[in-house]
This record gives C-alpha cells, sequence and structure tokens, in this order.
C-alpha cells in the first residue's frame, strides 16, 4: 500500500505513452485475479492516509459516515491512485470479480476532487482516484484537438495548451478549473454565454473503462462511434463508465476584455414589487394566472412559508433527432406549446427584454446580485485583440486581505445575531465594489470597451483583459454550500423577480432566513445531451450560495429547500452535482431521453457496479427509505 497525497497543482506526467496504452483485449479475461491483486496492491491507498478518507468542499458528505440503510449492502472499503489506463481496468475487473476472495461484484466509483456538493463522487464500495491518471497525450494543431487523459484538471489543460506553439485554449470554461475534465463531463458542467453550450459539447471522443459480465474492456466512442454511449456519457453521472481519455476541440488562444458594470437592482429587474394586500393564506388560493401575472407574489408566499401552488404541467423538450447531434439541439418535431407564459406582465415583459438585450451584447454575460445592498454586479466579456492588463500586486493583496479575510471573519460574526447577515453583506459589497460617480456621465461619453452600452450612465464601471481562463473562472473564496437550478430563459426575467421578493420577504421576517450572497446567474444555450440541464432549450442557471466561514457550519436547508420549490414554479432542472429532491418521475417529465440513458447505463455496466447511492436514489428511485443519503453529516 502507499501513502498519497492529493496535490492542488498537478505536474508534468512522464511516461505519457505508458500511462495512456491500453492493455490487450484479451487481458480482462486472461489474468488470474491473484495477478490483478498483485497490480493494484502498489496503488493502493494506505488506510491512515488523508487520501483514503475525503469530503466534498462544503463537508456536508464525508466517505466515513455511510450507514447501512437496508439498500446497499456494504463492503470492505479500499481506495486505489491509479496512474495508467491497465491499472484502471486491473481495480474495475478485479472488483467484477468481488476481489481476491469474493464471488459477487463490487461497487466502483471514480472520483476526482470531490468538489460536487452532493453524495455523487460516493460509493459504498471501491473508490478510485483519478487524480495521477493525467496528463495531455496529443495536441493537434491543425485539427485543433487535445486528447487527455480523464483525471487532468481543466486548470492544467489550460496551462498546457496555452504553452503550445501556436498558443491553443479551451473555447469556454466555467468558475472552477480545480476539477478533472472528467468529472466536469460528467455534470455536464457549464460557463457562461448563450451561444456557448456546457463544456461536455466540446467533447470529440471518449475512452471509457466498462465492466461487462463477461470481462473489464476499454471502450472508445464519439459521434460516429457508439453515438449513444457517447451522448450518454456526455452527461453520464459516472454511471456509463469510467473515462479516462478525452478529445476535446479546442480554438486558438484568445484574450477576453471584460466590462463590469455595478448598477442598483431597480435597473435590470425594475421597481420593487410592491407586497401583496392579500394574506399569505388566501394568495395561495388565488387562480394561477395571477402569478404569472406578477411572479413576485410567490415569493410572498414562499417567504410566509405557505405552500406555493402546484406548479403547470410544462411539456417537455422534443425528442432529439440523433444521439450524434450534440450541439446545435436539433429536434425530431417542433416543441410543444408551454401552458404558462410568464411574461404576461408588462412589467416582467420588459425584464425579460432587458435581460435579453444584455445577454446578446456580448460573448459570455453573468450577474451576480446582492440582494441585502440592492445592487447587481453585470460582467460582459468578448473576445479583443488588446494586450493583457498587467499584474496588480496591490490589487491582489487587497482581495486577499479584504475579499478573503475580512470578509471571512465578518460572516462568521454574523452568525450571532440575525439582524447581522444583511448589514454584513451590504459592508462587504462597499469594501469589495467601487462606488457610483459622483455625476453621472454624459450621454456621449466614452465608454470602456466600444459598443458596450451601460444600463446606467450612474453605475460604476471597470474593465479588464486578461487571458480567457483568467476571465472566466471566478474566486470562490472559501468553503460554502451551493445550490443551483436550470430554468428556461424565457422564464428568466419572472424568476428573478420572484427571488428578489422572497428574499426582501425573508428579511422583513424576525425568524426568515439570512441569505449570503452573490445569487449567480448565468446563461447557456441549448443542446441534445440526453441528461444536460440544457437539453433542448436555452437556459439561465440561478445559484444561491451559503459560505462557511473558518469551516463552520451555516444553517442552508431551509434556504435551498425553499428556493428548489420556487425553481419548480418555473420548469427548473437542478444541477446534478448539487444535493436536490428531484426523484425518477419528475426526471423523467424533465429529460425526454432518461429510457435511453438508462438503457445505455444497463448495457455498458450490466452488472450495476458504477450505481452508486445517488444514481438509484435519483434515477431508478431505488432504496426510497433511504433518499437521506448514507453519506451526509450536516443537518443544518
Amino acid at each position: 500500500m502507499v501513502k498519497h497525497r492529493i496535490d492542488q497543482q498537478q505536474r508534468a506526467a512522464p511516461g505519457i505513452g505508458e500511462r495512456c496504452a491500453h492493455p490487450p483485449s484479451a487481458f480482462a479475461q486472461a489474468v488470474s485475479t491473484s495477478a490483478l491483486e498483485a497490480i493494484v496492491e502498489p496503488i493502493t491507498i494506505a488506510p491512515n492516509a488523508g487520501a483514503a478518507h475525503f469530503r466534498t468542499w462544503a463537508g456536508v458528505y464525508h466517505s466515513d459516515a455511510s450507514t447501512h440503510d437496508g439498500a446497499f449492502s456494504h463492503v470492505a472499503r479500499r481506495v486505489f491512485a491509479p496512474q495508467s489506463v491497465e491499472q484502471v481496468v486491473s481495480i474495475v475487473e478485479l472488483a467484477r470479480r468481488g476481489g481476491l476472495h469474493g464471488t459477487t461484484p463490487i461497487p466502483v466509483r471514480a472520483i476526482g476532487r470531490v468538489h460536487s456538493p452532493s453524495d455523487l463522487p460516493f460509493s459504498l464500495g471501491w473508490s478510485i482516484r483519478m487524480d495521477e491518471m493525467q496528463g495531455v497525450v496529443q495536441v493537434d494543431s491543425d485539427a485543433c484537438t487535445a486528447t487527455v487523459l480523464g483525471g487532468t484538471y481543466l486548470e492544467t489543460i489550460t496551462q498546457i495548451l496555452a504553452a503550445h506553439d501556436p498558443p491553443l485554449g479551451m473555447k469556454n470554461l466555467g468558475s472552477i478549473s480545480q476539477q478533472t475534465i472528467a468529472g466536469a463531463i460528467s455534470t455536464a458542467t457549464h460557463g457562461s454565454g448563450i451561444q456557448f453550450p456546457v463544456i461536455s459539447a466540446q467533447v470529440e471522443r471518449l475512452e471509457l473503462v466498462c465492466p461487462f459480465e463477461d470481462g473489464t474492456q476499454v471502450v472508445a466512442c464519439s459521434r460516429s462511434e457508439r453515438p449513444e454511449l457517447f451522448n450518454a456519457t456526455l452527461c453520464g453521472l459516472g454511471a456509463t463508465g469510467i473515462i479516462v481519455s478525452v478529445t476535446l476541440s479546442v480554438s486558438p488562444a484568445f484574450r477576453l476584455e471584460q466590462v463590469t458594470e455595478d448598477v442598483p437592482l431597480s435597473a435590470l429587474l425594475g421597481n420593487t414589487p410592491s407586497p401583496s394586500m392579500l394574506q399569505p393564506e388566501i394568495l395561495a388560493r388565488e387562480p394561477y394566472a395571477t402569478f404569472t401575472r406578477d411572479p413576485a407574489a410567490l415569493g410572498v408566499l414562499l417567504a410566509a412559508g405557505v405552500k406555493l401552488p402546484a406548479p403547470p404541467a410544462y411539456a417537455p423538450p422534443p425528442a432529439s433527432a440523433s444521439p450524434s447531434h450534440i450541439h446545435p439541439f436539433v429536434p425530431a418535431q417542433p416543441a410543444a406549446a408551454q401552458p404558462v407564459d410568464w411574461n404576461v406582465g408588462e412589467e416582467t415583459r420588459a425584464v425579460q427584454q432587458r435581460i435579453e438585450q444584455l445577454v446578446d451584447s456580448a460573448e459570455h454575460v453573468r450577474f451576480l446580485i446582492f440582494p441585502q445592498a440592492e445592487m447587481v454586479t453585470i460582467d460582459r466579456a468578448r473576445r479583443t485583440e488588446k494586450p493583457s492588463d498587467p499584474p496588480s500586486v496591490a490589487h491582489a493583496l487587497y482581495h486577499r486581505l479584504v475579499h478573503y479575510h475580512l470578509s471571512q471573519f465578518l460572516l462568521f460574526s454574523s452568525r450571532f445575531h440575525s439582524a447581522l447577515p444583511h448589514r454584513v453583506a451590504r459592508m462587504i459589497y462597499r469594501l469589495t465594489h467601487p462606488p457610483s460617480p459622483a455625476e453621472p456621465r454624459e450621454a456621449d461619453a466614452e465608454l470602456p470597451a466600444a459598443g458596450l452600452v451601460p444600463l446606467s450612465n450612474s453605475s460604476a464601471l471597470g474593465v479588464r483583459v486578461d487571458e480567457a481562463p483568467r476571465v472566466f473562472n471566478f474566486d470562490c473564496l472559501f468553503s460554502q454550500y451551493t445550490y443551483e437550478y436550470a430554468i428556461p430563459y424565457e422564464n428568466a426575467g419572472a424568476a428573478l423577480r420572484a427571488i428578489r421578493t422572497w428574499l426582501d420577504e425573508e428579511h422583513a421576517r424576525p425568524d426568515g432566513v439570512r441569505p449570503h450572497f452573490p445569487v449567480e446567474v448565468r446563461f447557456v444555450d441549448a443542446d441534445g445531451i440526453y441528461l444536460s440541464h440544457c437539453y433542448g432549450r436555452r437556459t439561465c442557471f440561478i445559484g444561491l450560495i451559503q459560505f462557511r466561514p473558518y469551516n463552520l457550519p451555516s444553517s442552508y436547508r431551509t434556504l435551498f429547500q425553499r428556493f428548489e420549490a420556487l425553481m419548480r414554479q418555473f420548469d427548473g432542472r437542478p444541477h446534478w452535482a448539487k444535493t436536490h429532491t428531484s426523484y425518477r418521475a419528475e426526471v423523467e417529465a424533465r429529460y425526454p431521453h432518461l429510457r435511453d440513458w438508462l438503457a445505455v447505463q444497463a448495457t455498458y455496466d450490466p452488472l450495476r457496479m458504477l450505481v452508486n447511492p445517488y444514481v438509484a436514489r435519483h434515477l431508478l428511485d431505488e432504496h426510497g427509505a433511504g433518499r437521506i443519503s448514507v453519506f451526509k453529516r450536516s443537518r443544518l
């Protein structure tokens, strides 16, 4: 057994040819069980090593917190750190045989950085830490493709591509690059840009380790080769095979010019809606048209703890014309009309139009809403030939001292009285954002980026030019609980107005929930990936966070439960990486290809070795009594 630790920074991997070499197709049948054990013993992590025990970033789920819930039997836990495809095949084949002395297949799960806030990465059997299955196998400048091993961090990929001659880069990225490419693909991780799909759509080819009944094999798939497996794995939740190799479509490296505008929330979402004069219990009995005319009324009910009306029965998007159609989305038939138009109200319609104008004004647009300060930061970025700004030591120091250390201390202090979180949020906003100009700008004033029209002539404007990965990525500061929902793009204005009213009403109540900040809003194009959050529709992602200052727990469950109830009103789909309460029936109503995905999963994992409690709970609707995860510790 080996001691093992997970490095924050991956290094150049020697012997990449040996790492990515496939064992012969007859390997699994020809090698004895004792020989397999000899292969995996040197890469078995010692039980007392830190890497043998893992938890999610928010600290809610722990690999050591599992308890038998009557649905899954336990086996002796083992954790591995393979460095080659052959070693991954050996681990999975040994698990298929039940270990050295067993006869029943052992559950096995590949994990990366465990950044997911849910129990999605966890297994009640063996775990494979993929961090050392990393490295760039090949870069083809002519074809604009790069092949990497599945455990390679996004950050490592972008650094190696940038150093290539000529420099290359990924077409889009999310907020976090300290995650493996296989993990990012498995949950259809996204960035922001209404013309850009999820990161999985950049994949051209995959190689998977699949545990068939007659032996473990390495299987390749693409749009033309096993397209059903390829599509299913682009958001496979780790259950369609262990991703060992990824070929990505890349582009010439580029820089982004990002204009940041800080404006009052009313400039984006209109005037603050007046609270309903009706008592919440009476308002709840109003016809649904009351809420479509004024979505803010849903926020009034939510803050009062009154059950929201049953959401409309939304029609799912049409089926995709083919599993090989990843992006753009190509429907097999026209979409059915939806039962609700959330833009019938004049104010909501104006908000939606304002959002669409902003989103269309640049390639990558993101909103960061600070409800306590009644402000919103609008980030708009587009490609540029301008040189990058020189790094500022003073800015970096201020960011570290104020954004990180002072903010964390203030958030810690706000835990001691219900009146403090709102005040602390306003204070932190003022400390970390520029003030508005003393005098409004002239209508013809020169702007920091030509062609980008500010939302307000009284807004604080800033501009930066940098390499694309540094603009795409977002400093998430310190440990936090997160929750994110994907709603149809055309429902964005209505949903944000409802959220605004809900959080205002919560603040007005002494017993209301006390959310942190910001509310992050991003926009992504439609795709044809079976289980992608963006399947069949352009999408608005809305995310909430609750910080954990000094890794101390914060109350989050009631906040997230109410947010989930609200997002269901707008045809929301929960992000697969987050904890949620969507089970088989609801998932099937949202994803028309769920049965296709399940058929693929059963074909390439017939022994269900890759099915963990999360997959069984949400997609198979099994062990219903154990829907509260067996790995969970935190109950706040």
